[in-house]
């Protein structure tokens, strides 16, 4: 008996595969435990799932009533969306579940980019010999998602330390004039202090070298 309840829970076509980009996202998906199992029950379907209540009910052991609300909820968090089609001419109800691939892909994109960006706030937090605040933190992130030059960031950084400020409203204030002056990236800022030397050089050599 041991052996048949094995082979029977077992069988590849009665599991449920849970996606490890969901199980490692759960936190950010605001799901309720039966809201994330529908969830999972739907995207081990195929596109189009008809909306047949006894059948969701049956297979996760619900009642009718509790699948309702709980294919509801998913709706209204729009996580799924019911849609029409005719076939022959009788009009069916399917689930699909694009928004939640939606929403998933946007939370991938995101994790991708601050882990793209996460060695930025180690180069910060070296030079400054501690952990970022919130506020420092929440500053390079807007330093970023304004499509400053990371390499630019980092310069600014460099020229706070030359000046023996670690200020992260300092180099806010480098980052802000910067940009203001046109400068996109480190060549720009390299150019302008060859031009200020050189500048710098020509007043300090005297006339009659000159003559």
């Amino acid at each position: 008996m041991k052996d048949n309840l094995i082979n029977e829970l077992t069988k590849v076509n009665s599991d449920l595969i849970i996606p490890g980009y969901i199980i490692k996202n759960y936190d950010k998906l605001d799901l309720e435990g039966y809201e994330f199992l529908l969830l999972i029950y739907l995207v081990n379907q195929k596109d189009h799932i008809p909306f047949d209540i006894n059948k969701i009910s049956t297979d996760l052991n619900i009642d009718n009533n509790k699948a309702f609300e709980i294919v509801n909820n998913l709706n209204e968090k729009n996580y799924i969306s019911i849609d029409m089609k005719k076939n022959n001419g009788v009009i069916e109800e399917f689930i699909t579940t694009d928004l939640f691939f939606n929403k998933i892909s946007s939370i991938l994109m995101d994790t991708k980019v601050d882990e793209e960006n996460s060695d930025i706030y180690s180069v910060f937090e070296s030079e400054f010999g501690r952990v970022l605040s919130p506020i420092e933190t929440e500053t390079i992130r807007r330093w970023i998602e304004s499509d400053i030059d990371e390499e630019l960031i980092k310069e600014a950084l460099k020229e706070a330390i030359l000046s023996g400020v670690r200020n992260i409203s300092y180099i806010d204030k480098i980052i802000a004039n910067w940009i203001k002056k046109g400068y996109k990236n480190t060549d720009d800022v390299k150019r302008k202090k060859v031009k200020k030397e050189e500048e710098m050089e020509e007043i300090l050599i005297p006339d009659w070298l000159n003559e």
